[in-house]
């Protein structure tokens, strides 16, 4: 508490700068705690799956690329995924393929930069404004000095100048934890456009590949289809033949079993039956 305390009066020292500069160093940690937040939901840091889905890509199977992709949160997977669909669309031009390409992507970097301005802008104006405080702080110094006439205290100008270099202080103190956090983020940023960037040349320069790849799996369906085709006219016939076999069997049995119920000829039951005059 004591040192609550303390804090709290060396603040008041500084004058109302102190308390714009406090309040800018609590928007700077704010802002550093919802970009790490932000990054680890967009999943950023994960960049492990880049080769699996690359290497599924190349293989032209597009229902396994896009159902590994569409598994996987963040920036990097969606350009992956929404590249290889505009590659495998073959009703898009090339210009209407860069197009949504940069529209997405773009989307998702601003995204990203998202309140980053804001912490660039406290690490810019936090030593201005120390300076401002400090360049009030001796203005107020020098009033009381010349107030004082010839009777001179330097402790009192030494206290004053020491309560005002306190807001050039401040102003450094808040200034450089929130521009080195703004160059760290800015880098992991970076470092994600450049992996969206290669990620989705590496699939459009696939496109060629792909279309030899749909040409192979065309002839090799149009070959199968074809062999499905003589096997199914292969067994109609074999049916057909079985049938026919099937028919004269009938024929043959019926026409016999005519034979034998038929009647016998007249000359035969005239010699079975003989007449005597």
């Amino acid at each position: 508490m004591p040192e609550i305390m303390s804090e709290f009066a060396t603040l008041q020292k500084g004058g109302s700068i102190m308390y714009v500069l406090a309040a800018l160093s609590i928007y700077a940690v704010a802002v550093v705690i919802f970009k790490v937040i932000q990054f680890k939901k967009a999943n950023v840091f994960d960049r492990s799956f880049i080769d699996q889905a690359l290497l599924e890509i190349k293989q032209g199977d597009r229902n396994r690329a896009t159902k590994l992709l569409a598994g996987i949160k963040g920036p990097v997977a969606r350009i992956m995924r929404v590249t290889f669909e505009c590659v495998a669309n073959r009703d898009m031009s090339q210009k209407s393929k860069e197009a949504e390409i940069l529209r997405v992507g773009s989307g998702d970097i601003r995204y990203l930069e998202s309140h980053l301005r804001g912490l660039e802008m406290t690490a810019s104006i936090a030593p201005l404004m120390g300076l401002l405080g400090t360049v009030i702080g001796m203005i107020s110094s020098f009033s009381r000095l010349s107030l004082s006439g010839t009777r001179v205290d330097p402790t009192l100008l030494a206290g004053g100048i020491w309560e005002a270099l306190l807001c050039t202080a401040g102003g450094l103190a808040v200034a450089i934890p929130a521009l080195a956090a703004h160059y760290v983020l800015d880098g992991i940023i970076e470092k994600v456009r450049a992996t969206m960037k290669d990620v989705s040349v590496q699939i459009l320069a696939l496109e060629d590949e792909f279309r030899r790849n749909e040409r192979t799996l065309a002839i090799e369906q149009a070959k199968h289809a074809e062999t499905e085709r003589k096997a199914q006219e292969e067994a109609e016939r074999k049916a057909r033949e079985a049938e026919e076999v099937r028919r004269r069997q009938e024929a043959e049995q019926w026409a016999e079993d005519q034979r034998r119920n038929a009647p016998q000829k007249t000359s035969t039951l005239h010699l079975l039956s003989p007449k005597y005059n």
